[in-house]
């Protein structure tokens, strides 16, 4: 036996170690997941082990080549062995609460919005906002016009037909944030249901902005100004 070849065999020791003992073994992502249907099981760990032995090409089953490299690693391995182990994971989602909603001028401005992301993604959504990346929003982001409204990017499965936005009426009257309304097609502030706007903009992820489609709000972009800068949540 060679020496990567025992190198690979004590691999997939690892890997029953791990399976029996059900335990973590790393992995964020659904490596090893051949055939798309949510889990990974032994056969597929198999056919992971002789791709990266050689024996077997890539293409039996990408989900194993993580690095898009055209090879499998043992790192990927034991990604695997890790959704093997405890399932793959689910989609990211963000359920937003009212401490998450602050004080508008803190957050970055594009145009006329604010824009933040809870997950960490704000690099991400500035790019999408400024038109350096494409359309969607990365999970987790918000925006808002207007401190009395918001939408967020949910995620999971909320309403993967309609770009997983939640709409938000908010009441910051008192310095704190309090959620009147949340959802889709219920939330109403004035006028129409928010989705009901938002919807004509679903090329744009959504987003309502000159040219986009929806109505347009009788709103100066000074008086917009004055409502953020106006933002009781501010100091």
């Amino acid at each position: 036996m060679g020496k990567r070849t025992r190198w690979f065999a004590a691999a997939a020791a690892g890997v029953a170690g791990c399976l029996v003992a059900a335990r973590p073994c790393g992995a964020q992502t659904c490596v090893g997941d051949c055939d798309g249907d949510g889990t990974v099981s032994i056969a597929e760990l198999i056919t992971g082990v002789n791709m990266a032995l050689g024996n077997a090409p890539v293409d039996d089953c990408p989900a194993f080549d993580a690095l898009a490299d055209r090879q499998v690693t043992i790192n990927e391995l034991i990604q695997g062995v890790a959704n093997a182990s405890r399932g793959c994971p689910g989609p990211e989602e963000f359920v937003a609460q009212a401490s998450d909603f602050q004080c508008l001028t803190d957050w970055d401005k594009v145009r006329h919005f604010r824009i933040t992301n809870r997950l960490g993604h704000l690099d991400e959504a500035l790019a999408v906002a400024h038109g350096d990346e494409s359309v969607p929003y990365p999970i987790g982001t918000i925006i808002q016009l207007v401190p009395a409204e918001a939408m967020v990017k949910r995620g999971g499965s909320f309403d993967p037909q309609n770009g997983n936005w939640e709409y938000f009426v908010i009441d910051a009257s008192s310095g704190e944030t309090k959620i009147t309304q949340r959802g889709r097609q219920e939330v109403v502030n004035v006028g129409p249901p928010c989705f009901s706007c938002h919807s004509a903009a679903r090329d744009f992820d959504f987003i309502c902005e000159n040219g986009h489609g929806c109505i347009k709000l009788p709103l100066t972009a000074e008086l917009i100004d004055a409502l953020q800068s106006g933002d009781p949540r501010c100091p």
